[in-house]
């Protein structure tokens, strides 16, 4: 498991990062250090330029990359007076990226075959799940730029000119990260035709919302996956439309079958348990597309890779090393009964 326990391990902050800016040209960034990318062109929910941070290898193409969650907000409630997701008001800048990554620093040393990875950051700050394109004016309240998937754009733009030889990506993100990283793939292997490009949702499950979606879609104006014509009335088609669009690409998932942050956004009342597994039963068929379930209200697993255990008995650490590698024991595991 030393692959994946090193990949996404919880350690010390290794300094401050630097800070840079990009037109869309190749983002220049010193190796085995986090340096913030100022993308011209872009905004966070305040107006503020966004970005993404990168800790490159200096030595490799490859690609593995992170989008941020935390929450989502669609209305003046949810903006601003709950603050349901983070990073609305903030000026996003190398001192607010030195604090998200402080517990991914990078130990190439100890890192072996992954030494040569070139790992991205992309912040949360939009509270779109990485998938708005509208400015929207919430009156007394505030403008937030929901502009996740505009952002995301530039950024891919960018990331491809600086490695346009990359061979592998992995796209990975951890609740609303991992909507986003989904609804952003094809984004990545648009850009990297010949790669593999595969993708990891952490606790992002695409059940169906109970409430509020046409509100925020309306807010957000969520550009979804190409092709998918159900999308405005089913969110679980967004996943289906990128597993059916890339039937070479690994994509798991990670959630608990009762993960009350899930419940809470979209609306459930009652237990979510029906609903996770009946997107895992249906859905996650395609080819290469299998899930990891674990029983609990819990949210996110990326930090528990060495003890979140799943009803087999096997460790969420090993599961997203044989998603990682690619390995053949890699399949789905659930409750039994589910």
């Amino acid at each position: 498991m030393r692959l994946a326990v090193w990949l996404l391990a919880m350690v010390a902050c290794g300094g401050d990062p630097a800070s840079s800016t990009t037109d869309g040209s190749a983002p220049i960034a010193p190796a085995n250090q986090w340096t913030w990318i100022a993308v011209d062109g872009t905004t966070c929910g305040n107006g503020s330029v966004a970005g993404f941070g990168i800790n490159p290898s200096g030595s490799g193409n490859d690609l593995f990359v992170y989008f941020e969650g935390g929450g989502a907000c669609w209305d003046a409630n949810t903006c601003f007076t709950e603050q349901a997701a983070v990073n609305i008001a903030t000026t996003y800048d190398a001192t607010q990226l030195g604090s998200d990554v402080a517990a991914l620093t990078i130990d190439r040393a100890s890192a072996g075959a992954l030494a040569p990875v070139n790992f991205v950051f992309v912040p949360y700050c939009t509270g779109d799940i990485h998938a708005g394109s509208n400015v929207m004016n919430y009156g007394s309240a505030g403008t937030v730029h929901h502009t996740g998937a505009t952002n995301t754009a530039a950024f891919v733009a960018a990331l491809q000119q600086a490695f346009p030889a990359a061979a592998n990506v992995w796209v990975t993100g951890s609740s609303a990260g991992g909507f986003g990283a989904t609804m952003n793939f094809h984004r990545f292997t648009g850009a990297w035709p010949a790669a593999s490009v595969h993708l990891l949702q952490d606790s992002s499950p695409f059940v169906p919302f109970i409430t509020n979606y046409s509100t925020l879609q309306a807010a957000w104006q969520i550009q979804f996956p190409p092709g998918c014509t159900d999308c405005g009335s089913d969110f679980t088609s967004a996943f289906d439309a990128v597993a059916s669009a890339h039937p070479s690409s690994r994509i798991g998932l990670l959630t608990f079958d009762d993960d009350a942050t899930i419940s809470a956004y979209f609306g459930y009342t009652s237990s979510l348990v029906p609903a996770t597994m009946e997107l895992v039963g249906d859905h996650y068929t395609h080819p290469l597309t299998h899930a990891f379930v674990a029983a609990g209200t819990s949210h996110t697993m990326l930090g528990g890779l060495t003890t979140i255990v799943g009803p087999n008995g096997e460790l969420v650490g090993l599961w997203v090393e044989a998603w990682l590698t690619g390995d053949s024991s890699w399949a789905t595991v659930k409750p039994a009964g589910d």
